[in-house]
């Protein structure tokens, strides 16, 4: 049933989508474009989310796509990971939510919009499942950034300190009060070798290089994502 359902899904998501990338072509603004499209085809609030995720102006799908390293590519590499961007994707992906190929090549879950916060404390299997692919692919160090402002952040941060210590994994985990910043700034100077790990579009406009872990997840488990074209 849920099956028959994503099927529906996409085949009425299908022509919006394609009308959407179509007017972004000639320069219009993306939420503009998909609020115009989406009225006019009476689309649900959910519907128009998954539109918004997974549908990029054209300058973007090139930028980002061109970021983006492959998942055997980070040995003796330093990963800095968006902690709840990628802890709480992965965490969709284990509970066998939508996943999106987005149209700047990475991957994203809609599940539509939940609290950080309410999700926290339940993904410590998402985390395993993250920790053991770091394991496998061998960086030369791993650090996670957490959101100080989402609740008990700092027990977060050192589960996982002491699940990498367990499993001979070198880095760190820590809070921020400016996650974003700090991605940006570590991630963005020109003679930096670091290795950001997000899908957050913000994230990967201000930095050089890319890992989807999702991404990389579901190509080792030979699970297709969602596509809208």
């Amino acid at each position: 049933m849920q099956e028959q359902s994503t099927v529906f899904l996409i085949e009425k998501l299908l022509k919006p989508a394609n009308d959407v990338r179509s007017i972004l072509r000639w320069g219009y603004p993306k939420f503009a474009t998909i609020r115009f499209v989406a009225d006019h085809s009476q689309l649900s609030a959910e519907e128009r989310h998954i539109l918004t995720r997974v549908i990029m102006p054209p300058d973007r799908t090139v930028s980002r796509a061109k970021k983006k390293i492959g998942c055997k590519e980070t040995g003796n590499r330093d990963i800095l990971l968006d902690g709840y961007n990628v802890l709480l994707t992965v965490d969709s992906l284990l509970k066998k939510e939508p996943m999106w190929f987005c149209d700047d090549s990475y991957i994203r879950d809609t599940r539509f919009y939940f609290s950080k916060a309410k999700h926290a404390q339940d993904i410590e299997e998402a985390l395993e499942t993250v920790l053991d692919l770091l394991s496998e692919t061998g960086p030369n160090t791993s650090t996670f950034l957490l959101d100080a402002q989402i609740s008990r952040s700092g027990e977060l941060a050192g589960l996982i300190r002491r699940r990498m210590q367990e499993k001979g994994i070198p880095g760190d985990a820590r809070t921020s009060k400016h996650v974003d910043f700090d991605l940006k700034k570590e991630g963005g100077k020109p003679e930096s070798d670091i290795v950001v790990a997000s899908s957050d579009g913000i994230i990967i406009d201000s930095v050089l290089q890319v890992l989807d872990i999702p991404a990389c997840l579901m190509e080792k488990r030979g699970i297709e994502p969602l596509r809208l074209y």
